[in-house]
């Protein structure tokens, strides 16, 4: 949002999915702490995100 005012005007707000293991699994795979939907991050780079944007703030 800092390099284009175009940006800024348009992005309010992002999301992105985290739960304990990276990715996603199909139904029926029973993999521990990975997500049957949408791929996620894993905690250790969901955890690496949150500290590199607090870096940036």
């Amino acid at each position: 949002m800092r390099h284009s005012e175009d940006i800024n005007k348009l992005v309010k707000g992002l999301m992105i999915e985290s739960y304990i293991e990276d990715g996603s699994q199909k139904i029926g795979e029973n993999i521990y702490g990975k997500s049957i939907t949408d791929p996620c991050l894993g905690w250790e780079k969901s955890e690496r995100l949150v500290l590199d944007i607090a870096d940036l703030l």
